[in-house]
């Protein structure tokens, strides 16, 4: 390890050995609306800032790659040096977001990280990988390519030998544990522009009314399995997490919950359940094409949305049901999954019961566990 990891390493926050409870992650944008802070005396343990980019410069300190971010930096520290406990992450991506340039390699792309969180005063502990498509459908980054895929894996796997944490969001689609054995839904794909399959197939109970909605819409947003090409090459243990996209536009969760009916936590647990068991994708364009999607439920966290999901195209999760669903886990797995992820802080509310960590907080303390880190 060269001196400047050391010195980073020195820096960066960690989750303790053991948990008792589910930790809860913000995703943040504005450092001086008050509002992350709000959220952390709530009892956010993670806060995510986005985004953050990968650019070619050919001025760039490290290689010709440098980090564009419109983020307040020194905000950041000044909340960071406020609450010691409270883990803070870079993440990569976002919706309509640019891809990374395939010029250079994950690992040199790490190394360009590196040297901005050093030269940033390591306000990083870590990287989160949110890359995602694109509302015009004709744009480069409305499909995902292998170079991406590469750059993420390997980049994570840089990271983790620096001790930084490493977690992942993909959408629901894009690591999609609810799909039927030997469907093409098992089939990896690069496409980002595809049909939601729970509101356009028939194998999930789609009605005439799904598909008409979802057409009307003019809505191909959909992936399938491509961020498990991104396990399968880095290795699930160098995540420290993968939150589950939820809430992506059009899900198969949102489906089971608002057309076919289902109770909130049988459709949390169906994907719990399956994450852990293990499910298979095949057509992988790797070494081995089948690879076996298997979570621990100490890596698993739960991506649902706040005040800002509309009930149809995205659904609204209640805090009663991610605690039942914890419970479930404890029972039936033998511990509880990690925790919970929210998008956005921004749009919590002022009053308790409008802050959707306030209220997962609340419902967490039922559980009879600390939700300290």
């Amino acid at each position: 390890m060269s001196m400047s990891s050391s010195r980073a390493s020195q820096h960066q926050r960690h989750l303790p050995p053991s948990l008792n409870s589910p930790i809860i992650i913000g995703y943040a944008h504005d450092a001086k609306s008050g509002k992350t802070e709000q959220a952390i005396r709530d009892g956010a343990n993670v806060i995510i800032w986005s985004f953050l980019h990968l650019e070619i410069d050919d001025d760039g300190a490290v290689g010709g790659g440098k980090i564009r971010t419109e983020l307040n930096l020194e905000e950041i520290r000044t909340i960071r040096d406020r609450y010691e406990h409270v883990m803070h992450l870079a993440a990569f991506g976002g919706w309509n977001g640019p891809h990374p340039p395939a010029t250079m390699t994950g690992k040199q792309w790490f190394d360009v990280f590196l040297h901005f969180n050093t030269a940033n005063g390591h306000v990083f502990d870590g990287v989160d990988w949110d890359y995602e498509g694109h509302d015009d459908l004709q744009s480069p980054t409305a499909q995902l390519t292998i170079d991406t895929l590469d750059i993420m894996a390997d980049f994570s796997v840089e990271a983790k030998k620096h001790g930084m944490i490493v977690s992942m969001a993909p959408a629901e689609s894009y690591l999609d544990a609810s799909i039927k054995p030997g469907s093409v839904d098992e089939k990896f794909s690069l496409a980002l522009d595809l049909p939601p399959r729970a509101w356009a197939s028939d194998r999930y109970y789609a009605s005439e009314d799904d598909r008409a909605l979802v057409e009307s819409k003019g809505f191909r947003h959909a992936g399938r399995q491509c961020y498990v090409y991104v396990l399968a090459k880095a290795g699930v243990d160098t995540f420290d997490w993968i939150s589950i996209q939820l809430y992506e536009s059009y899900s198969p969760f949102a489906h089971d919950v608002h057309q076919r009916k289902l109770e909130q936590v049988d459709a949390l647990m169906i994907r719990i359940h399956q994450l852990i068991k293990g499910y298979t994708v095949t057509d992988l364009p790797l070494e081995s094409s089948e690879y076996e999607v298997k979570l621990p439920a100490s890596k698993l966290v739960l991506g649902i949305a706040n005040k800002w999901a509309d009930g149809l195209k995205v659904c609204k999760v209640e805090p009663s049901a991610v605690r039942s669903a914890y419970e479930s886990t404890l029972t039936e797995h033998g511990r509880g999954f990690l925790g919970v992820m929210f998008w956005t802080i921004e749009e919590e509310g002022i009053a308790d019961g409008e802050r959707l960590t306030h209220l997962l907080s609340r419902e967490f303390k039922k559980l009879g566990l600390s939700s300290e880190l």
